[in-house]
């Protein structure tokens, strides 16, 4: 991730761009990623984290293996576009500039240039927002997963 924000610095967005780190406290010495950063260690409640997801411009999924992460789908599900790398589960979650950015394997230049990408443009930047909505909800709801799984049962002919 650090190589990819080394690359973000000279992005078009780069002087509108801060970091939003959760899962973790501030360290002792705080890395300097060249952004500023907010720490905002671990969230406990589903209101919490949906408005932190909600009010992010972008999920970056620096993961280079992975398979369905329930990050990403947060996020979605909170209209939030995704930035990864097109490894794993990540292509069943977002698709390609529709609702985030598949960046090449491990090319982190690619993945900043995905991030620049999804805030370059207000009208596409919205769309992405209501596509990643209605991409989670259509495709990842519960009723639809209960059903999945009833399928699954009822074809196993146990």
């Amino acid at each position: 991730m650090r190589s990819a924000l080394e690359h973000l610095k000279s992005a078009q967005q780069a002087a509108k761009i801060e970091l939003v780190i959760f899962g973790a406290s501030e360290p002792a010495q705080p890395i300097n990623f060249g952004f500023k950063t907010h720490y905002v260690g671990q969230l406990s409640d589903d209101a919490a984290l949906s408005l932190l997801y909600a009010s992010a411009d972008v999920f970056v999924a620096p993961s280079i293996q992975d398979n369905l992460p329930n990050t990403v789908l947060e996020a979605l599900f909170c209209g939030t576009p995704c930035a990864a790398f097109n490894i794993g589960g990540m292509p069943d979650l977002i698709e390609h500039q529709q609702n985030g950015y598949l960046a090449q394997p491990e090319q982190t230049q690619d993945l900043a240039q995905g991030i620049d990408w999804i805030l370059a443009n207000d009208d596409r930047y919205q769309q992405l927002r209501m596509n990643s909505r209605v991409k989670a909800i259509a495709n990842f709801n519960l009723e639809r997963q209960a059903q999945k799984y009833l399928q699954v049962f009822t074809n196993l002919k146990i």
